[in-house]
């Protein structure tokens, strides 16, 4: 617990000096989040470790997060690659190519958005990050007080419908509240009031999709990168939806 502690602190810390600071320390963060992704990614398969497929999800992930207007064209040819892949190559299948290439237009754009909504507003930034972590730790909290319904016990076991709506009500006060004292940032209200209602709810819904891919692959956590939470993607895992959506509703109505 206090391994888990130290290092949920150390996250904490470098979480919030990028989303201030931006520049080259967010855009550093975010190329090492892109490769070390792709390969937590590739390696928590039961198959060997492929090359090839974490060479293409790799690049494919860097340029839809760096080069985001040639994403079309990017994908387009990821998925000749994969499905080539998946034809010469007897170990692969065209799930495996399916999955590769999901997850590589996920973690692309999330890692876009992220960039995308701090250089707009850093508060804004926060504000995402807000929603995510309070939905996250209330839920947990609520559930461990409250929680007697099952959410979803074959995806995640632990994780209860009291938590998830105690998650959601505080996650998306609060993050109102953050919005509210900035004045929305600019922003029409709406576009804050659908968030803090939906954010919560996604952020929840993508833990729960990353728990699935897991136990897909028979898996505890992508990676033991970081001590006591696992690797990369299991600390981003309802960031990446959360994100996504914000910066849908920023492109549709901002």
């Amino acid at each position: 617990m206090k391994q888990r502690v130290i290092s949920g602190a150390i996250i904490a810390l470098v979480t919030v000096l990028a989303a201030y600071f931006g520049g080259i320390i967010l855009k550093a963060i975010l190329v090492f989040t892109a490769v070390w992704g792709s390969y937590e990614f590739i390696s928590i398969r039961k198959s060997e470790f492929n090359i090839p497929l974490y060479a293409i999800m790799t690049i494919s992930v860097l340029i839809t997060y760096l080069f985001h207007d040639y994403r079309e064209a990017v994908m387009l040819v990821e998925i000749i690659f994969l499905l080539s892949i998946a034809v010469f190559d007897e170990r692969e299948t065209f799930d495996d190519a399916c999955s590769v290439f999901l997850m590589s237009m996920m973690l692309g754009n999330a890692l876009y958005f992220m960039s995308y909504v701090q250089a707009l507003n850093k508060w804004m930034f926060g504000y995402i990050l807000i929603a995510v972590m309070l939905t996250d730790t209330f839920a947990l909290f609520t559930g461990m007080k409250f929680g007697k319904h099952k959410l979803n016990e074959r995806v995640s076991p632990k994780k209860t419908i009291e938590g998830f709506i105690g998650g959601w009500f505080f996650g998306g006060l609060i993050s109102f509240i953050w919005a509210c004292i900035f004045k929305f940032f600019g922003y029409p209200a709406m576009i804050f009031i659908a968030s803090s209602l939906i954010l919560p709810v996604v952020s929840q819904i993508g833990d729960l999709v990353f728990s699935l891919i897991k136990r897909h692959y028979g898996a505890k956590d992508f990676s033991n990168l970081i001590p006591g939470h696992g690797g990369i993607l299991d600390r981003l895992d309802s960031n990446i939806f959360s994100i996504i959506l914000f910066g849908a509703l920023m492109i549709l109505f901002g």
